[in-house]
């Protein structure tokens, strides 16, 4: 939602390229109605320009807490990934200014949602439609970074766990003269669970090793022109859900602008194993990932390279079992313009582009080649997105409105050319060069009354990428297309003191008349909120998901429980500071998520708990 400071009590209807929010406008001691158009933006735009957002990027997992949003845990607290109305992984784009930032770990391990400093950010728009221009097939997460400002200032902010988690966050932000910088540095041990068990007693580990981000960044303009750069270096990041962990992993960027065009370039050298753990033997991943783009308000093109190398080794040896050029050198270059047309309460919104796909390691296609006929290692794909909306209100207390939309995207380079030979008698996982591309067709409608909004979305998929596994003396898993079915519905109240949302997604394969794999269960959240009190107030969370039972037993997906879990705080707010405490988990809860990126080349497959009992405490300072 947008945040306006102003009382609530009036509405604001506005179309989110879909999916729909209510906006409720505050004004001291009157009410009044504000009317937004129809704007490009798809489930929620949320501003931070005038708070003091909490440090740690844990806490960026508020603003995927409803509307169909939703965080995949894969390690400890920066490594999320984003869920979305049923879809995710390279589904949904991550940008940060217009900016792509792909992962370079085929486990995803490097999120893109960890290029993120909080300290850094002014607003973030959650898209879930395909017609904006750097959309995925789900659509796409827009964070925005604060512009410099003139006037010098400085900001602050501090952050700690104690109980499961510990751990300490501090973020700097010194800005002025049009110019701004930026340092953050982060450490702290894995969480332990509601019995109090560890990684190490519960997921293999030797021990249980602290981890550390460290993050620093420069930007300025003058005039029409502007130019930053960023440096991210994590090391030691635990994830459970994986066979392997993050050891090291940095992260360069830096950008050009002028006016509303951009040139910019990402790199990521990642390197992860698991010689954090008990195991006989050493397995190794060494991944790169490089991108480069130009950007604009109706344009962009941009270049992939991305090349991951990775091994087995018997540690009593030293000797190389099996040595796999896992991502071998595969690029991606991609053209789209976008345009949109409004008469009156209706919007027309395309975009229109074209993609290759390609891998480039000749020794490298015999290994496809002995799973697939007539294979094809230079794809060329159109991309597409259309959407067509209205958007209607009755009067100052009800609106109405709908969305028709379809849209293709290419298969992603992994589910096209990831290669992994294992050990022994365990699966080969490969992708498919073959594979179609993925077509949506939607439609989404909305009703808001008051303080109240109802979504409904349906969506059929054609050539939707499923993995299959093959069987055999040597089973293959590999990805395969079929048609599939999302329908759901969210649901949101928002008040001044309370804000309740729920959500719920059926997914079916209708290929084979089965339920989609990794299909988020119905979800709710409850939020409430005092008055404030000489500038303090005080807050509940809780959270809730519903048993999920339907799971695709053909890939050893198993059903989750159902699970709570309840937060309190209190929250002093005055001029430039801001001071919170929280007790998170407060019923010491022992439960684990359904969305666990349990199907991955090098999955673990074990259930991995949530942190149990946790103190968490912010300060935040601006002068």
């Amino acid at each position: 939602m947008l945040i306006l400071n102003r009382r609530p009590l009036s509405l604001c209807i506005f179309f989110l390229g879909g999916c729909f929010s209510l906006l409720l406008g505050q004004k001291e001691d009157s009410v009044k109605v504000y009317a937004l158009p129809s704007i490009e933006i798809t489930a929620k735009k949320i501003s931070f320009a005038d708070k003091n957002l909490d440090p740690s990027k844990e806490k960026l997992a508020g603003i995927f807490e409803s509307n169909g949003f939703s965080l995949i845990r894969k390690g400890v607290f920066f490594a999320q990934d984003i869920y979305a109305d049923g879809l995710k992984r390279a589904d949904i784009n991550v940008v940060v200014d217009g900016e792509r930032y792909h992962t370079a770990c085929p486990n995803r391990m490097d999120s893109p949602l960890t290029r993120v400093n909080p300290i850094e950010l002014a607003s973030v728009d959650l898209v879930k439609t395909n017609g904006d221009l750097l959309s995925g097939l789900g659509g796409v997460v827009k964070f925005h970074r604060k512009v410099p400002t003139e006037n010098p200032s400085f900001q602050t902010g501090i952050s700690g766990n104690a109980g499961a988690q510990q751990s300490v966050d501090a973020a700097f932000k010194f800005e002025g003269y049009s110019h701004m910088a930026t340092f953050r540095y982060s450490t702290g041990a894995p969480y332990t669970d509601a019995d109090g068990n560890t990684f190490k007693e519960l997921y293999g580990y030797i021990d249980n090793n602290n981890y550390t981000l460290a993050e620093g960044s420069f930007r300025g303009s003058q005039k029409n022109f502007g130019y930053g750069g960023s440096f991210t270096y994590t090391e030691d990041v635990s994830f459970p859900y994986l066979l392997m962990d993050e050891r090291l992993n940095k992260v360069y960027s830096a950008f050009f602008s002028y006016k509303m065009n951009k040139v910019y370039f990402n790199y990521t050298n990642h390197i992860m194993d698991n010689a954090l753990r008990e195991s006989k033997m050493t397995m190794t991943t060494a991944a790169k990932n490089l991108t480069v783009g130009v950007v604009g308000d109706f344009y962009e093109f941009f270049y992939r390279n991305w090349d991951s190398d990775n091994d087995f080794v018997q540690r009593a040896s030293g000797n190389t079992i099996i040595e796999n050029h896992l991502m071998p050198n595969t690029q991606t270059l991609s053209g789209a313009v976008q345009k949109s047309f409004s008469f009156n309460k209706f919007r027309l919104s395309g975009k229109l582009g074209i993609v290759n796909q390609s891998m480039n390691d000749a020794e490298r296609e015999d290994f496809f080649n002995a799973n697939f006929d007539d294979t094809n290692f230079n794809r060329w794909f159109p991309t597409f997105g259309v959407s067509f909306d209205y958007t209607n209100s009755i009067n100052n207390s009800v609106g109405y409105g709908f969305m028709v939309e379809t849209s293709g995207e290419p298969p992603s380079l992994e589910e096209l050319y990831i290669s992994v030979k294992k050990p022994l008698t365990k699966p080969t996982w490969s992708g498919n060069p073959n594979l179609n591309q993925p077509i949506r067709a939607g439609l989404r409608g909305m009703v808001a009354y008051e303080n109240f909004s109802l979504e409904v979305y349906y969506s059929q998929i054609w050539n939707y990428i499923n993995l299959i596994k093959v069987p055999g003396v040597k089973p293959l898993q590999t990805y395969d297309n079929v048609d599939a079915q999302l329908l759901g519905t969210n649901f949101s109240f928002t008040s001044k003191f309370v804000d309740l949302s729920m959500s719920y997604t059926y997914a079916n394969n209708v290929t084979n008349d089965s339920p989609l794999s990794e299909i988020r269960p119905f979800e709710s959240t409850l939020k409430l909120r005092s008055p404030k009190f000489w500038s303090i107030n005080l807050f509940l969370n809780i959270a809730y998901e519903a048993e999920q039972s339907r799971v695709d037993a053909t890939l050893n997906e198993t059903a989750t429980p159902a699970w709570y879990r309840a937060d309190i705080g209190i929250k002093y707010e005055i001029n430039k500071m801001q001071i919170s405490l929280e007790l998170e988990n407060v019923t010491n809860q022992l439960y684990y998520k359904h969305l666990s990126y349990m199907r991955n080349p090098f999955s673990s497959g074990v259930n991995v708990f949530e942190p149990g009992r946790n103190v968490y405490l912010s300060f935040t300072y601006s002068i």
